[in-house]
């Protein structure tokens, strides 16, 4: 499956990407964005399987080899919050070594992350504008029709 008309990588993002390609089974995306985690600016890939963000760091930063990264499964997305066009609240169901780690109620811990999406270099004010109309759809379409109704015993995401 290609990417989606108007979500594709930056020319800015190509090596970032193809970091997230090689590093987790992201499979076939099906769009990509300039996206803030928190505080964070970085790349968001989000396929089928789930979604991967790679932070941005400066060039000639230690980190900009390795960079902190994220890969998240669909299962372990207890929820999805649209905030405002092109931002959202997802929540996460927290795992330490692949297991579920659970509160005093049984019910699996949660962490919350805001993604907002950024335009892409160079990137025409309209497409920009279409691109935060839809994101907040694009997204919730892609996990409701991902989730699980039980959770996995074991999961491969990294948070």
């Amino acid at each position: 499956m290609p990417i989606t008309k108007g979500w594709e990588v930056s020319p800015d993002r190509i090596k970032m990407y193809d970091k997230i390609m090689a590093s987790y089974p992201v499979g076939d995306p099906i769009f990509t964005s300039k996206c803030k985690l928190n505080k964070d600016n970085g790349l968001l890939v989000v396929s089928d399987r789930g979604f991967a963000w790679r932070i941005k760091m400066g060039m000639g930063s230690s980190y900009y080899s390795a960079g902190k990264s994220k890969w998240i499964r669909w299962h372990d997305v207890a929820n999805i919050i649209p905030t405002k066009n092109g931002q959202i609240l997802i929540e996460i169901k927290i795992r330490k070594d692949g297991s579920l780690i659970l509160d005093k109620y049984s019910y699996p811990k949660i962490k919350k992350w805001k993604l907002t999406i950024k335009p892409s270099k160079g990137e025409q004010k309209s497409f920009w504008l279409q691109r935060l109309q839809n994101f907040n759809q694009f997204i919730s379409a892609i996990y409701n029709q991902n989730t699980v109704e039980t959770d996995p015993p074991t999961s491969d995401s990294i948070m």
